[in-house]
């Protein structure tokens, strides 16, 4: 089972997971995939003051439990990368 609300670096990140119809190819044919969507919310404002949040993330795949991997794994890159902090060595 895949974990879908945790506090990374200051922010809690949420999934939803849903069914999805999409097209299959333009063949008329559908078929049921599984989409996630994340909401990142900033929780912790000790460092300063509030930071832009990343716009809501959607990922799809064949399986809800690799949808939301796939989303959270997105989420945490795009909290990485409005990281500011820069470590020295």
């Amino acid at each position: 089972m895949s974990e879908n609300n945790a506090v990374y670096k200051g922010f809690r990140v949420s999934a939803k997971v849903r069914q999805a119809t999409v097209a299959d190819n333009g063949r008329g044919v559908a078929r049921e995939r599984f989409l996630a969507t994340v909401t990142i919310t900033q929780v912790s404002t000790g460092m300063g003051s509030r930071r832009l949040q990343p716009p809501t993330i959607e990922e799809r795949a064949s399986a809800p439990h690799a949808a939301i991997t796939l989303a959270l794994s997105s989420a945490h890159e795009a909290i990485d990368g409005m990281s500011t902090f820069v470590k020295t060595r």
